[in-house]
């Protein structure tokens, strides 16, 4: 995923306003955000994974609909985040989306989170935990846990990176360049939370998801009000759409997008052996006068594989060849030259292409009538 999705999609977390919806009843603190899915979970499956880190359940918990289909994802997570072991564990449940996106936390009856000196959180500092763990893109990842702590406290008069009023549960000083990204006091806790949940369990969860694609089931993520849901969808329909033909107008409606990372998505889950279809073409073609320049070379791209251009669709090409930007008529004659578009109207557009004053087109469009008479 690209800097400029990444960007546009924490500033939609950032925005977001985060309901606290509950997902059952064993806990009495619980915040739990926008879901992919507004169907309800009626049974549990669950997988045993290694994910090699050092908690004590490797147990995966698949919450599925009526119709065995992927809704949410859970762990019990316990843990410590002491390096004395004198601290209280971590014992929470965490929830995934079945797009592998964080969907909340909850933690069984009587448990709760605390900072240093064993305070609890207050509600202010769970709202701030759960807003952090919503966003992928922390900076968390490249941050070992050396730099976000730093054993032992420090004196008054020393100046260090490290904010001594800033104590973690494990008695750690904080790094100050890091108190952006985690609940002051609880650092460490912060840290391991956001690792479980971006770590090997989100890329186990995609899997898992993937594995019941069908027609359907993807209709329902394509369905979803998170962005990052729908674009994280359509990557895994690259190439892959004509296993999935009924998803066609939901495709090109996305291609139609004002949002430029939906469009693009959208685009390049086509393949060049999806234009066998004469109709199929004749839709993709007729969105082609909407698209900027960056879109419409990812349309043309597709030609130049295609197993057949359509007489209705070389018609068309003949009549923008002449009003497309320098690159785009590049490419359309390359479409020419390798699907041989040598019929009377395409070789009079390359004749007129001949006389440009821009003389790289000219050149081009010379050696394409040239390959012509030989």
């Amino acid at each position: 995923m690209n800097k400029a999705i990444k960007e546009y999609l924490r500033l939609i977390i950032v925005a977001i306003f985060i309901s606290m919806v509950p997902v059952s009843n064993t806990g009495t603190i619980q915040y739990i955000n926008d879901k992919t899915l507004a169907i309800e979970a009626v049974t549990i499956k669950k997988k045993v994974i290694d994910f090699e880190e050092e908690i004590s359940l490797d147990t995966l918990y698949g919450h599925l609909s009526a119709k065995g289909d992927p809704v949410f994802f859970s762990r019990n997570v316990v843990t410590s985040v002491c390096f004395d072991d004198k601290c209280r564990l971590l014992d929470v449940i965490l929830y995934w989306n079945p797009t592998g996106r964080y969907l909340g936390f909850e933690l069984p009856e009587k448990e709760y989170l605390s900072k240093h000196d064993h305070e609890p959180f207050t509600e202010e500092e769970y709202l701030r935990l759960n807003a952090l763990l919503a966003d992928p893109f922390l900076p968390l990842d490249s941050y070992s846990y050396n730099e976000i702590v730093m054993e032992g406290s420090k004196d008054e008069n020393s100046e260090s990176q490290y904010n001594d009023k800033e104590i973690d549960g494990v008695s750690s000083a904080t790094s100050k360049f890091i108190l952006d990204y985690v609940v002051e006091g609880a650092a460490y806790t912060t840290y391991k939370l956001w690792h479980l949940i971006y770590g090997p369990t989100s890329g186990v969860i995609k899997e898992w998801t993937i594995g019941y694609f069908d027609s359907d089931y993807i209709g329902l993520l394509l369905e979803s009000e998170n962005l990052s849901d729908v674009l994280w969808t359509l990557e895994q329909l690259a190439g892959k759409l004509d296993q999935y033909p009924t998803l066609s107008p939901l495709i090109f409606e996305f291609i139609k997008s004002s949002e430029f990372s939906l469009s693009e998505k959208a685009i390049q889950t086509i393949s060049p052996q999806n234009l066998s279809s004469e109709v199929f073409q004749s839709n993709l073609i007729d969105l082609f006068p909407q698209m900027d320049i960056g879109r419409k070379k990812w349309i043309l791209d597709l030609f130049k594989k295609a197993p057949i251009v359509y007489p209705e669709t070389a018609a068309f090409f003949n009549d923008v060849i002449l009003d497309q930007e320098v690159p785009l008529v590049v490419i359309l004659l390359e479409i020419y030259q390798m699907q041989e578009m040598y019929d009377g109207s395409s070789l009079e557009k390359v004749r007129l292409l001949s006389n440009s004053d821009n003389h790289y087109l000219a050149q081009k469009a010379k050696q394409f009538l040239e390959s012509n008479t030989r």
